[in-house]
């Protein structure tokens, strides 16, 4: 459903409302004026008959000029107006209609007795003709001050009100129609107005190339768009990253492969070449310990775009126990630690060596076993491939609320404090320039390792860090997990 028909459903009840209400509240103030007029009218003639009472011979009350009153109020309500005047006796036994019909509707009953010279308005039927009536009683005085009560009505036809009211209301609500049309058409044309912009910032896009993601120009776009604007230009340039972040990482992965089948290719026409079966079945074990190295390249290059990846929404809130999953993971690198005599050692976040891993979780995080275990192995393998032979190794948990943290320290060649930014970085391998600036070249490994420990942290809501190593030798590296909620809370 487009704007301007959500703006129409919306306005169109509204007006109509509104201007039904306008119309109706406008012909309740023309019927009351209408009828202000028409009691007006009714009362002049009321009003002549009793400043023209008489008295006859008998020495009753009779009006004067009597025809010229009625004449009078036929010409203002018409042949259907009557006048109707009526006295009692002092004694209220006699009663006499002096002019108009013999029967008329009374008026309304009041509490109390009427006072006189007090006009009187009210609806009454005559004959199945409605009529509004104006009364007055007025108390004539004799000669001898008895007091005779005159009755004077005067009624008029309704129906040319009603008439009237009809009329008006029909040329009200006619208004007010072309008044809602005419708005509801200024609204179509202003929402037209308005979306040109949209409309053309939807060309532009449309018109783009599917590479071009540069941001979108929000300086002729209304400003109550500006903010979506805004978030797709946020949008763009986070794809921007994420694409050439892409193409950093297939240009690394690539260039860090080529070199790999490059020697392969030239092992493979070398053993092709040799008649020697000693030098063949070398140059057969060198390219096995190059496929090696380079399958683990392969398995860090998939294990780093895994970890480059959102976790997926609505699967819950991922638990583990970090003191377990460490304390695996020196287990499974002791065979390559004994390997090159290092010193690899435990202790668990209850601070003391690891004894069974029964017991209940330690170190509850918010992260999967897999993620936890993958980014520490990462760390344990660079430090045991770093550490000079007759080195030391310990890995390390420990609680400190909020956080879990697991420690990784060694006493090997370590990372100058200038550098260590830049040991994140992909395929970058750094080490303490002050010890080891050519023993580094030498140590196997592809520089993916802290890459891939800190996308997984930071995948967990983590922390990593650098520092120096005990006494100032080697490298700790420190990871922060988020401490999982317990089940109660």
């Amino acid at each position: 459903m487009g704007l301007r028909t959500r703006l129409l459903l919306v306005l169109i009840p509204v007006l109509g409302a509104l201007f039904a209400f306008d119309s109706w509240s406008d012909m309740r103030s023309l019927g009351r004026e209408l009828q202000k007029a028409y009691d007006q009218s009714l009362m002049e003639p009321v009003q002549a008959v009793v400043d023209h009472l008489a008295w006859d011979t008998d020495g009753r009350p009779a009006v004067a000029d009597a025809a010229r009153i009625v004449s009078m109020l036929k010409s203002v309500g018409g042949a259907d107006a009557t006048l109707r005047v009526q006295w009692r006796s002092p004694d209220g036994q006699q009663r006499r209609v002096l002019l108009g019909p013999s029967t008329f509707p009374e008026p309304p009953a009041t509490p109390g007795r009427v006072a006189p010279d007090v006009p009187r308005f009210y609806g009454a039927v005559l004959g199945q003709q409605p009529l509004r009536v104006a009364a007055m009683v007025h108390e004539a005085r004799d000669a001898a001050g008895a007091r005779w009560p005159v009755l004077v009505q005067a009624a008029r036809d309704t129906r040319a009100i009603d008439r009237a009211e009809r009329d008006f209301l029909r040329q009200s609500l006619w208004r007010d129609a072309r008044m809602v049309a005419a708005l509801l058409a200024l609204v179509w044309l202003g929402i037209a107005w308005g979306l040109r912009p949209l409309r053309a910032l939807q060309r532009a896009v449309t018109a783009r190339s599917p590479h071009d993601l540069l941001p979108l120009a929000a300086t002729a776009v209304p400003g109550e768009v500006v903010p979506l604007v805004d978030a797709l230009n946020q949008h763009l340039a986070q794809q921007r990253k994420a694409l050439d972040e892409q193409r950093q990482f297939l240009a690394d992965a690539s260039h860090q492969l080529r070199t790999p089948l490059a020697v392969l290719h030239t092992q493979a026409g070398y053993a092709l070449r040799e008649p020697d079966p000693a030098e063949v079945r070398r140059a057969l074990q060198d390219m096995q310990q190059q496929l090696q190295r380079s399958r683990r390249v392969c398995e860090q290059l998939l294990m780093l775009a895994h970890a480059g990846q959102a976790p997926q929404p609505g699967a819950g809130e991922p638990r583990c126990d970090a003191n377990a999953i460490a304390r695996q993971v020196v287990l499974e690198y002791l065979p390559l630690a004994h390997g090159k005599q290092i010193d690899l050692g435990w202790c668990d976040a209850r601070g003391h060596e690891a004894e069974d891993d029964e017991a209940a979780a330690v170190a509850p995080v918010r992260g999967t076993p897999e993620a936890v275990h993958e980014a520490l192995a990462n760390l344990v393998h660079n430090a045991i491939i770093y550490t000079p032979a007759q080195g030391q190794v310990s890995v390390s948990a420990r609680l400190r609320p909020p956080w879990c943290e697991l420690w990784v320290q060694d006493n090997g060649p370590g990372i100058a404090p200038q550098d260590r930014p830049r040991a994140f970085e992909r395929f970058e391998r750094l080490a303490d320039r002050r010890t080891a600036r050519a023993a580094s070249a030498t140590v196997p490994g592809s520089g993916l390792g802290l890459s891939i420990a800190q996308a997984l942290v930071q995948r967990m809501d983590g922390q990593i860090e650098l520092l120096e190593g005990e006494h100032g030798v080697g490298l700790s590296v420190c990871v922060r997990l988020p401490l999982a909620a317990s089940p109660s809370a």
